[in-house]
C-alpha cells in the first residue's frame, strides 16, 4: 500500500499562472499521470533492471485516455503530457501538481472531474494483485495532519458517485481482481483537488504476472477506453437544483427528473450531459398574455402555458428568451408557406418561424397574407417583393441626435420658399418645458426641435442653425432653463429670436397651447412631472392636430379648466399618474362624453393604448422606434412623424406585449418598409422583434 503524505503549504510557481482560468460551463476532465520526472513510482518486480517504473506504465495510460476522449465533447486537460516532475521535493511536486489542476477547472468546478492513475505495490508479498479505486472522504480518513481542501469536502458525494461509475466499468474492461473502492485513504491529490477525484490504483507491479500485464498495449487501452466510458457515464445525470444552484436530488432519466421538479417552486433541471438547463422555474420561458394586460402567468414548459392560455380569452403564450409568439386565440397567423403552384404549407405567427420551418423543404416561398409579398423563397426565378429598411440616426450624444433627425427632414435645409423657416430650441437636460411643444413645431412648417446645454448653446444645434438658414428660433422655458447667455448668442446668428417661457412648466404648457390654432381636435391631457405618457402622445398630436396639456396629478388648476373648456379630451395615464379627480373636473366641464381615459399598467400599456386608439390617423410605410426610458431622443422626434405620419414606438430592453399587438394590427393595415430607429440605445432584441410585425 501507499503512504501519505504530511503536505505544507506552497506558493505558486510562475507557470501556474500562465495556466488557463474556465469559467464557462463545459464538461472538463483533469487527468493525472502519476509520479514523474525524478520521482519513479513503484519500481515493481522488474522495474530497477528493465526501466518500467510506475511513472511509465501512467502516462501510457493517461495519454491513451485522451486520445479515447478527443472526439467527445469534454474538454481535457493532463497535469502531465511528458516524464516531467512539478519540485525538486515529493511534497512540493504534490502541491504544484494540484495546484495546476485546480487552476485548469477554476470557476468551472462543478463540471469537471479529475482521475489520477496509480499503479500500485505491497513490498512484502509478490502475490497480492487486483484493482483499487479510491475516493476521499472527511469522515473516514480525517486526521488533523492531513486537513483536506473545504471545497473537495464538499464534493464527497460527488466523489463517490464518480468511484462508483469508474470502478465496474474498469474491472469489467481490464479483468483485474476486485479489491474494492475505498475512502479511508488521504491521498494528497483527492483530498485537495477542488472537482469530484478518483484515484485508481491499476494493478499491482509488485506482481510479476499483473507486472507483465500492465506494459502490455491491450491492458492499456482496455485501462484508458474503460476510464473514458466513466468520464462520459459520469456526466450522463440530471440535476434539480434550487434557486442558489444546490443541488437538491440527482437523477438518471430526463423525464423522473422533471416531473420530481413540478412538485416543486423556484427549481431548475441542469443536463450535466448537454451542459444546459432543461426546466427552470425560477426564470419561466414562457409568459401568457391577455388582451390589454400584463403577464397573467409564466410557466417552463410550452404545453403548459398554451394549455392555460386555451381557457382565456384574447390570450396569447410568448417566448420570452426569442421574444416570439407561440400561440394565440385572437391573433392571426401573418406568414404562410407555399409551394410553386401557391398552395399553402402552414400559417404562422412569426416569420422566424416560418423561415426555420421552409428551410428544410425544396421549392417553397413565404408570404405575407394581408398583402401577397414575398418575403422569402428558395424557388429558382422568384424574387423577394417587399423588405425593411432598417436605419439609425444617432449621435454621439442628445445634441448630435437632435441635429441628425432635423437633417432627416430637411436634408438640404429650408427651401429658399418656405413660408416658416424656424427653429425650436429646448433644454436638452430638462424635458418639463419642451413636452408639449411638438403640436407647435407641426404648426410652424414643422419647425425642427434642436437640444441646447442651459448655459452655453450647444456646438451641434449653432453649426445646425446655421446649416438650415433659419430666420427664427424659438426659445422655450425661462432663464433657468435655457439662460441669457444662450440667447444672446443665437441673436448673433443674425435671426430672430422669441422665447416661451413661464414661472414653471405649467405656465410655460399654456403659452404653447394658446399659440396654437383655434380649431384644434382634441386635448391629451398628461402628468406634468411624468415625460412618458407625454412624450408617447407628442407624435400624434403633432400630426393629427391635438395639444398637450400638463397637469399636476392631484387635479387641474384655474387656467387649465379655462383652456380646455368646450374641448374634446383625453385623460393619458392611470390613476397612479393622474388622479380620478382630474376626469371628474373634465365631466363636469364638458360633459362626461368629451372625456375618455387612455391608460395601462405602465407607460408602454398607455403608449400602446394611445396608438391603438388613433391607428387611422397614424398611415406611413414607415415606424420610428425609440427608448422609452429617457426623454431626449423621443422628444426630437416628432417632427418626424409629422413629415412621414409614422408612429413613434417607445421600448425597453424588449417589446412589451400591447405594444407588439398594436404593431401586428399596424403592420397588417400598412406595408411598412422602414424602420426607422432614434438614439442609439435601443436594444437589439427589442429592435428585432419591432422588426418582426412589420415584415
Amino acid at each position: 500500500m501507499k503512504i501519505r503524505f504530511i503536505i505544507s503549504s506552497f506558493v505558486f510557481i510562475l507557470m501556474l499562472f500562465q495556466l488557463p482560468s474556465f469559467a464557462n460551463a463545459e464538461k472538463f476532465i483533469v487527468i493525472d499521470p502519476g509520479h514523474g520526472g525524478s520521482f519513479t513510482g513503484t519500481a515493481g518486480y522488474s522495474g530497477n533492471k528493465t526501466g518500467f517504473y510506475e511513472k511509465v506504465g501512467t502516462l501510457k495510460i493517461g495519454l491513451k485516455l485522451r486520445e479515447e476522449l478527443k472526439g467527445t465533447d469534454i474538454k481535457v486537460f493532463m497535469t502531465r503530457s511528458t516524464d516531467r516532475d512539478f519540485a525538486n521535493d515529493q511534497k512540493e511536486d504534490l502541491i504544484e501538481r494540484t495546484k495546476i489542476a485546480n487552476q485548469y477547472v477554476k470557476g468551472n468546478n462543478n463540471n469537471s472531474l479529475f482521475i489520477s492513475i496509480h499503479h500500485n505495490a505491497y513490498p512484502y508479498s509478490t502475490l497480492v494483485r487486483g484493482y483499487e479505486t479510491y475516493y476521499y472522504s472527511k469522515a473516514s480518513a480525517w486526521d488533523a495532519e492531513y486537513p483536506p481542501d473545504p471545497i473537495q469536502v464538499g464534493f464527497e458525494s460527488e466523489s463517490r458517485r464518480l468511484a462508483n461509475t469508474v470502478h465496474p466499468l474498469v474491472l469489467k474492461e481490464t479483468g483485474l481482481q476486485d479489491k474494492g473502492i475505498h475512502n479511508d485513504q488521504a491521498f494528497y491529490v483527492i483530498r485537495n483537488t477542488q472537482m469530484p477525484s478518483v484515484l485508481v490504483e491499476l494493478g499491482y507491479m509488485s506482481n510479476p504476472s499483473e507486472e507483465s500485464l500492465i506494459k502490455t498495449s491491450r491492458f492499456q487501452n482496455d485501462a484508458a477506453e474503460s476510464l473514458a466510458k466513466a468520464a462520459i457515464n459520469f456526466f450522463k445525470v440530471f440535476e434539480v437544483k434550487d434557486e442558489k444552484g444546490k443541488v437538491i436530488k440527482q437523477f438518471t432519466s430526463r423525464d423522473e427528473a422533471i416531473n420530481y421538479a413540478k412538485k416543486l417552486s423556484n427549481v431548475t433541471v441542469f443536463d450535466k450531459d448537454k451542459q444546459k438547463t432543461i426546466y427552470d422555474s425560477i426564470n419561466k420561458r414562457y409568459e401568457v398574455f391577455v388582451k390589454g394586460k400584463d403577464t397573467v402567468k409564466a410557466f417552463t414548459e410550452l404545453s403548459d402555458a398554451i394549455q392555460y392560455a386555451d381557457d382565456q380569452k384574447n390570450a396569447k403564450v410568448m417566448d420570452q428568451k426569442t421574444g416570439t409568439v407561440e400561440w394565440s386565440n385572437y391573433l392571426d397567423r401573418p406568414y404562410q408557406i407555399q409551394d410553386e403552384k401557391g398552395s399553402s404549407q402552414g400559417n404562422y405567427y412569426e416569420l422566424s418561424q416560418a423561415k426555420k420551418a421552409a428551410d428544410s423543404m425544396k421549392n417553397m416561398k413565404i408570404i405575407k397574407r394581408s398583402t401577397g409579398d414575398i418575403l422569402w423563397t428558395n424557388i429558382s426565378g422568384v424574387e423577394i417583393t417587399k423588405s425593411v429598411d432598417v436605419s439609425s440616426l444617432s449621435g454621439i450624444d442628445r445634441f448630435e441626435t437632435a441635429v441628425k433627425t432635423s437633417m432627416e427632414i430637411y436634408p438640404n435645409g429650408f427651401k429658399d420658399n418656405k413660408a416658416e423657416k424656424t427653429v425650436i430650441l429646448t433644454d436638452g437636460f430638462g424635458y418639463a418645458d419642451a413636452l408639449s411643444v411638438g403640436p407647435l413645431a407641426a404648426q410652424l412648417g414643422n419647425a425642427p426641435i434642436l437640444l441646447t446645454r442651459t448655459s452655453a448653446l450647444d456646438p451641434f444645434a449653432e453649426d445646425e442653425i446655421k446649416r438650415l438658414k433659419a430666420d427664427k428660433v424659438i426659445l422655450i422655458g425661462g432663464p433657468n432653463a435655457i439662460s441669457p447667455s444662450v440667447e444672446t448668442k443665437v441673436k448673433k446668428l443674425g435671426v430672430a429670436v422669441e422665447r416661451i417661457g413661464g414661472e414653471d412648466r405649467y405656465e410655460t404648457n399654456l403659452m404653447i397651447n394658446k399659440k396654437l390654432d383655434k380649431d384644434l381636435k382634441g386635448v391629451f391631457v398628461a402628468n406634468g412631472y411624468s415625460y412618458a405618457d407625454a412624450l408617447a402622445s407628442a407624435p400624434i398630436a403633432s400630426s393629427a392636430n391635438w395639444s398637450i396639456l400638463l397637469s399636476d396629478k392631484d387635479g387641474l388648476s384655474d387656467q387649465a379648466l379655462d383652456y380646455l373648456e368646450g374641448k374634446q379630451t383625453k385623460v393619458l395615464g392611470g390613476e397612479a399618474v393622474m388622479s380620478p379627480t382630474i376626469e371628474r373636473q373634465l365631466s363636469d366641464l364638458n360633459g362626461a362624453s368629451s372625456v375618455e381615459r387612455l391608460a395601462g399598467d405602465d407607460r408602454y400599456e398607455t403608449l400602446a393604448a394611445i396608438v391603438s386608439e388613433f391607428r387611422n390617423e397614424m398611415k406611413s410605410d414607415t415606424v420610428l422606434l425609440s427608448i422609452g426610458k429617457d426623454f431626449p431622443d423621443a422628444l426630437v422626434s416628432s417632427s418626424l412623424s409629422v413629415k412621414s405620419g409614422a408612429p413613434l414606438i417607445l421600448v425597453n430592453d424588449d417589446l412589451n406585449s400591447s405594444v407588439q399587438d398594436v404593431l401586428w394590427e399596424y403592420g397588417m393595415d400598412n406595408r411598412v418598409t422602414s424602420l426607422l430607429t432614434i438614439g442609439g440605445r435601443v436594444e437589439e432584441q427589442a429592435k428585432n422583434q419591432v422588426l418582426n410585425r412589420l415584415y
